[in-house]
Order: C-alpha cells, then sequence, then structure tokens
C-alpha cells in the first residue's frame, strides 16, 4: 500500500480504478439511460398527439384554401404577352 498520512486516500489511490473510473462509467450509463428514456417518453406523447388528430383513413377533409379571391373554374387565361397577337410579336419572314 502506498505510504500516505491518511489510510482511506491511500486505498483510493491505491485502487482508483475501482474507486474512481468504475463509478464514474456507471453514473454516465445511468445518465444516458435517464436521457433516453425522458426523450423517448416525450417522442411517445408528439406521436400519440399527431395520431388523435389525424383523421381515419379513407376520411376526406377539405378546408378553406385561405385565397382572398378564389379562382374560378373554367378555361386558362393566358397572358397578353404570351399570346400570339400581342405587341410583342413579330411577322414571320
Amino acid at each position: 500500500m502506498l505510504k500516505y498520512s491518511h489510510p482511506v486516500l491511500a486505498l483510493i489511490l491505491e485502487y482508483w480504478p475501482i474507486t474512481i473510473f468504475a463509478p464514474t462509467i456507471l453514473l454516465l450509463i445511468a445518465t444516458l439511460t435517464l436521457i433516453t428514456r425522458w426523450w423517448d417518453r416525450r417522442d411517445q406523447e408528439a406521436r400519440e398527439n399527431l395520431i388523435s388528430q389525424a383523421p381515419a383513413t379513407g376520411v376526406v377533409v377539405s378546408w378553406h384554401s385561405g385565397r382572398r379571391n378564389p379562382v374560378k373554374a373554367g378555361a386558362p387565361r393566358v397572358d397578353p404577352q404570351f399570346r400570339g397577337d400581342g405587341p410583342g410579336t413579330r411577322a414571320a419572314s
């Protein structure tokens, strides 16, 4: 045993892998386990919230699009600049 003034200190320093290193590794493993459980519980709660808000399979959901001027159904309109008779067209030569 090492010659120190205090026998407990000598024991701790003599067997440092068991007295210091092993408890540190065990604390790290316990901390990571608790963080993982907390994270999984949080993910599970978020997943349950999404599932409860989602409609059943096969249900058609419609909602207002939020546009101020809804688009009327009909033939598509072409901008004048892209029409063949607009001001930017040239005669074929």
